[in-house]
């Protein structure tokens, strides 16, 4: 068996599990999913930044934006032109002559008395339409900035099939393209109101009629988008974790956060848990005064502010390890704390479990302060012959234990059991 391997019934299990919650995990490896990804109305009680960057990352993601970004090069090329009328002074009468332009000429230029200033029909790019292309450059420009947090050194090439993060960099690549347009470049940006919008669906171009309107009605329906029309944007789409080690986590960790979150009567902060290398929390208070919270991926403070603690204590020799735990569960209360730091395994195999076992040692070696009972090193995996059902020994600072029981285990040490009071401790 490989290392990180579930069963086809237990990967299928564990989807349909979180698959509400999948719109939000936004790892690189992740593949997009066009399916509807079903109820995700629980998602918009989340951080407005982290919301605000979800929404970015699907609007970059819709067919109406994909599409405008693909006949940007080719629709800039053949740009609406609107008509004009300028004023010309000759001596020589080719178009309608300007009577009063014509008076105040000659005033100026009493000898030129056989000149006129004629009216001469024209044409010019800066109308509505291109108006409202110019602010939907301006806008998806911030959106994918908000929603892409990388840059790619050269563009993909060569695969069949883009990843979602790349569908949005080859995106913001035809943006930029877009704006060394020397036409455009001339064009001030303004908002398409409903006569522009109309304007733009009789064009007889498929860039204005099509694809500018259809991308900038998405645009402006998410301007100040309700509920509602948040919920069926994320609903669209999800993003599967590619590999079995991924899935288990995101599984396991929405356990905990539910486990937790029916037991607190204060939700402090909204969970989220997106797997792009940010720190992702569910915090949660008691009538007690505690605070639990649960983070992925993440220490509590940073890596540098470790390094610093270490050589302000003069370690030398000792320098923290960079790998980061899977979960870490810390409880607070008047200055005491406990924590435990979870490796989670997506196998059977015992040799691979006891490589878990290492891997929680050297996280309790690294932070010694955090932990307060025992044992503080939990490895989570699924049910197997691999290790026997055990309560936990106070005594020994590693667990072992499935993850059908590590919530109840969770909330029944975090929240039940309490913590010693500061005379107690």
């Amino acid at each position: 068996m490989k290392e990180e391997s579930l069963t086809p019934e237990e990967r299928q299990a564990l989807l349909d599990e979180v698959r509400s919650y999948l719109p939000v995990f936004l790892k690189r490896s992740a593949t997009l999913q066009e399916d509807p990804a079903g109820d995700v109305s629980e998602l918009l009680d989340l951080d407005q930044r982290d919301l605000d960057r979800l929404v970015a990352v699907h609007t970059c993601l819709e067919p109406a934006v994909i599409g405008f970004g693909e006949a940007l090069e080719e629709g800039l090329s053949q740009p609406m032109a609107g008509s004009s009328i300028t004023a010309a002074v000759s001596q020589s009468v080719r178009g309608q002559i300007d009577w009063q332009e014509t008076q105040r000429h000659r005033a100026r230029a009493p000898g030129e008395l056989a000149s006129y200033a004629v009216r001469e029909p024209g044409k010019t790019f800066d109308t509505p339409e291109n108006r409202a292309i110019a602010w939907l450059l301006e806008k998806l420009e911030r959106v994918v900035d908000e929603a892409i947090t990388w840059r790619s050194k050269k563009p993909p090439v060569g695969q069949e099939e883009l990843s979602w993060w790349q569908r949005i960099d080859v995106l913001r690549r035809q943006l930029l393209a877009a704006h060394r347009t020397p036409w455009l470049q001339e064009i001030r940006a303004e908002k398409p109101s409903a006569a522009t919008l109309r304007s733009l669906r009789s064009g007889r171009s498929v860039f204005y009629r099509e694809k500018t309107a259809t991308a900038a009605e998405v645009v402006l329906g998410l301007a100040e988008p309700s509920p509602e029309t948040l919920a069926a944007l994320l609903a669209k789409r999800y993003f599967r974790p590619k590999n079995d080690g991924d899935l288990f986590e995101v599984a396991v960790a929405l356990r905990l956060a539910r486990a937790f979150a029916e037991l607190s009567p204060h939700l402090r902060q909204p969970r989220l848990m997106m797997g792009d290398g940010k720190s992702s929390f569910a915090s949660y208070r008691f009538d007690d005064g505690s605070e639990v919270s649960v983070a992925c991926q993440t220490w509590p403070d940073s890596v540098q502010s470790m390094r610093r603690r270490f050589t302000e204590r003069h370690q030398i020799g000792k320098q923290p390890s960079s790998a980061r735990p899977d979960i870490i569960i810390i409880r607070k209360k008047v200055g005491v704390s406990d924590a435990v730091v979870l490796e989670l395994k997506a196998s059977r195999d015992a040799s691979y479990l006891r490589k878990g076992l290492e891997e929680l040692l050297a996280y309790l070696a690294d932070r010694p302060e955090l932990w307060g009972e025992k044992p503080a090193g939990w490895l989570v995996a699924p049910s197997s012959p691999a290790f026997e059902k055990e309560e936990a020994d106070v005594g020994f600072p590693l667990w072992i234990l499935s993850a059908e029981e590590v919530a109840g285990a969770a909330t029944a040490r975090f929240v039940s059991s309490g913590l010693p009071t500061e005379s107690e401790g």
